[in-house]
């Protein structure tokens, strides 16, 4: 019975990170996510959508002004890299679009 309670008590080993996030409040932001933010409401509202695929969200940054210096073609590989490495040290599956937006700024893109 003690050699249960031994093992009982001991911490489980974690596979990812144990710290918690959440959103940050919109006081938190600068005008330029926030602007992001508003552009992907109005589309995610006229498309009738919740979910937006990266192909999206970069025409949404476009329709905004910015632009990406770079490969198209090597544009969601990249992307998709760098939201696994997101998820990966986050320790969450779904990053938050404030995260996303930062993501493509990180990528290059830029007014």
């Amino acid at each position: 019975m003690t050699g249960t309670r031994q093992s009982l008590a001991q911490p489980f080993p974690m596979s990812k990170p144990a710290r918690r996030t959440s959103p940050p409040r919109p006081d938190q932001l600068s005008n330029e996510v926030m602007e992001f933010l508003s552009a992907l409401d109005d589309f995610k509202r006229k498309q009738m959508r919740s979910y937006l695929q990266p192909e999206e969200m970069f025409a949404v940054l476009r329709e905004i002004g910015y632009s990406y210096p770079g490969d198209e073609a090597e544009l969601h590989a990249l992307f998709e890299s760098a939201l696994e490495e997101l998820r990966a040290s986050s320790g969450r599956p779904f990053p938050n679009w404030s995260e996303l937006y930062d993501v493509a700024l990180e990528l290059g893109w830029s007014r």
